[in-house]
């Protein structure tokens, strides 16, 4: 069950795709997450690509997009990594660090400077995770720790991300050049010094 997953990105097929995309959708607020409801997303947006990851029965299981950054008003330089979803039969199956190394080849391939993801300051598990402070029990995450998303992802630690109330660490990857400086400027972006441990 949980193994022979292919990796598929809407914009090949979207008359084909679209159809998946509703039916994980409505599973997705049968399992309380509203990251892809019809206000935040719309696969068909010329500002979105959609990786969907799908089993052996041909059933879509997770879902993650990549975003031109108007949030940080540089669309053209970033990225932003969001509206993943996992089922949760599945939560084991680490598709969000599948989907990554396509995302990371794609960025680069479309000219942007930085990937980037947020997470709430809240949530320690993901940020350990992410900040390379935890390692995970199960012996299948192990290969994906040689990814470049799990190597090269770092911690802005100048900034925070804020969405209404809620405040996030950016996490980043430097697609080109390692010393690109990448200063952005929105009502979303608080400038604080931190390493981590808000």
């Amino acid at each position: 069950m949980f193994e022979n997953f292919s990796i598929k990105k809407y914009s090949d097929n979207p008359n084909q795709y679209r159809s998946f995309i509703e039916i994980f959708r409505k599973k997705t607020f049968q399992e309380g997450n509203e990251s892809l409801s019809y206000k935040k997303y719309d696969p068909d947006s010329p500002d979105i690509e959609t990786w969907m990851v799908f089993n052996e029965d041909n059933n879509l299981i997770s879902v993650s997009a990549g975003e031109k950054s108007h949030y940080t008003n540089d669309p053209d330089i970033a990225l932003r990594i969001c509206r993943y979803h996992i089922l949760k039969l599945f939560r084991r199956t680490h598709c969000g660090l599948m989907m990554a190394e396509y995302q990371i080849q794609w960025a680069r391939e479309h000219g942007y400077q930085i990937l980037y993801v947020t997470h709430d300051i809240k949530n320690r598990a993901i940020n350990a995770l992410y900040q390379r402070k935890k390692k995970m029990p199960f012996k299948s995450f192990k290969k994906w720790t040689e990814g470049e998303w799990y190597k090269k992802l770092q911690l802005e630690k100048n900034f925070l991300f804020k969405t209404g109330p809620m405040y996030q660490y950016v996490y980043s990857i430097r697609l080109f050049d390692p010393n690109f400086i990448w200063k952005p400027k929105s009502d979303h972006i608080v400038e604080k010094k931190h390493n981590g441990d808000i």
